[in-house]
């Protein structure tokens, strides 16, 4: 702009300067620099027509730009917002997981407890079906039938739950029945004979009296023993007792209900069952419970003094034979050789059994040669007589030493019983703990009554072999003396 604004201002000054001959040279240039000035007004309004529309392209840049970012803030709020709710749901998601591992291990708990439970109920039901044949007599065929009940209602719906409310009931039942006294009429199986029809007055699970056809009367008391030995059903001899249940058991039977004085065993034991029945328990009998209630290791521990006294005995006739023997050769042979006979002595002990004679044989076999050579031949025949002479010591010592073992394994056995008594029924019966008691006291005392015989009896055994094999020696030196007087 400002290049066409001078060269017009040159042109106008130079046309004021000029002659008016070149007037036509003067509107020409007139011509030209209106043409000039088109063209820059021209120029000009495209310049401004250019710049507004630059103008107008800048605001609408800007005015884009301010809408990107607009759209920008308002894409990256969304995209914040998308973040968050990612975040979120990620968290959403694993709070999920967590609460689904733990539900999956809750579960598994549960259907370890729920096995375990199945387990225990499967194993309350197998011991109770063990442990029928110890409890009231009177009882177990109705407990056998309950039981099984119990156990098909299991199988049909497996539910540990509704088990365990059978058992309650079953418990229940059974402990309500063992707290009455009922009168009843029941077949039973006696100690001796045949089952019989008995009209029975039941006082709870502690004992009960029956009356048969014929008027016998029975009595049906603890033992005090575990198992099938748990209760015995005797019958009730010439005693006041028998006489007053005669009078008492019909009463009762008509009127349903036990009326009057009940004499009755508080102990119950085997003394207060002799008096009632009339009979006196022999020696084999008391030798038979004796054992019976040692228990199964009774059995090993009455054949250990059996074997340990086979053995002494074989021992004792062993060293008589050797003692009577070896003095009277020893004696005999001794008096030849100081009477210078050795060839009666060679033929005195010819044919002769026993050590004694195989060393008087040896040392005058070996009498042409020298001393120190018998003395050796001597010494090995020693040697090997010595295992003949300790044969079964060993096994007599170790006789001894089992036998207070055994004892031990009894009296642990016994305890055992006694603490599966005292789970099952509790500590309120003496009566039943006494047997788990008196198993282990039976055993540890006849363990003993065992061993300290047997041990004082190796120790004479010993003590016999030690001089035995000291006479030999002093034998074989008298003799060998005998032949080697020079020396």
């Amino acid at each position: 702009m400002r290049i066409v604004s001078a060269i017009a201002l040159v042109l106008f000054t130079g046309s004021l300067f000029v002659p008016s001959a070149a007037d036509k040279s003067y509107r020409a240039k007139e011509q030209e620099l209106s043409v000039l000035k088109g063209y820059l007004a021209t120029a000009r309004d495209s310049l401004q027509n250019e710049i507004a529309q630059r103008w107008r392209q800048k605001q609408r840049f800007v005015e884009q730009r301010e809408a990107d970012k607009e759209e920008l803030d308002r894409l990256r709020e969304k995209q914040e917002r998308s973040f968050n709710e990612l975040s979120r749901i990620k968290e959403e998601t694993f709070a999920k997981q967590r609460q689904l591992e733990d539900e999956r291990r809750n579960l598994a708990t549960k259907r370890d407890e729920w096995k375990f439970l199945s387990a225990t109920i499967g194993d309350v039901l197998e011991k109770e079906a063990d442990n029928i044949m110890e409890t009231f007599p009177l009882d177990r065929e109705d407990r056998r039938a309950d039981l099984e009940e119990i156990r098909r209602e299991r199988k049909s719906h497996g539910s540990p739950s509704k088990t365990i409310g059978g058992l309650i009931g079953y418990y229940e039942k059974y402990l309500e029945r063992g707290q009455r006294i009922d009168i009843t009429k029941k077949s039973v199986l006696p100690e001796e004979g045949d089952a019989v029809l008995l009209s029975l007055a039941r006082f709870g699970n502690v004992f009960a009296y029956g009356m048969n056809e014929q008027s016998e009367i029975y009595y049906l008391r603890q033992t005090g023993n575990l198992g099938s030995e748990r209760y015995a059903l005797p019958k009730v001899g010439e005693s006041p007792l028998r006489d007053h249940l005669m009078t008492k058991i019909p009463q009762w039977v008509e009127s349903q209900k036990v009326t009057g004085q009940v004499k009755t065993d508080v102990m119950q034991n085997a003394q207060a069952a002799v008096l009632i029945s009339g009979k006196k328990i022999s020696t084999m009998t008391r030798m038979t419970q004796f054992v019976k209630n040692g228990g199964p290791v009774m059995i090993p521990l009455l054949l250990l003094p059996v074997w340990a006294l086979v053995l002494v005995v074989l021992k004792y006739f062993q060293f008589h034979e050797k003692d009577k023997r070896n003095k009277k050769l020893s004696e005999s042979v001794v008096q030849m050789l100081e009477n210078g006979e050795i060839e009666k002595a060679r033929n005195e002990v010819s044919g002769r059994r026993g050590v004694v004679a195989r060393v008087i044989q040896t040392l005058l076999d070996h009498s042409k040669w020298s001393r120190q050579v018998a003395e050796k031949k001597i010494r090995e025949l020693l040697v090997e007589e010595v295992p003949q002479l300790n044969k079964h010591l060993t096994t007599i010592a170790v006789i001894a030493a089992v036998a207070p073992l055994l004892g031990l394994l009894g009296t642990v056995s016994g305890m055992i019983e006694l603490f599966k008594v005292i789970t099952h029924y509790g500590t309120g019966d003496p009566k039943i703990m006494a047997g788990g008691i008196s198993q282990a006291l039976i055993t540890t005392q006849t363990g003993l009554s065992i061993a300290i015989p047997t041990l004082l009896l190796h120790n004479a055994l010993r003590n016999r072999t030690n001089r035995i094999m000291s006479d030999m020696e002093k034998q074989a030196i008298r003799i060998l003396n005998r032949l080697w007087r020079e020396e």
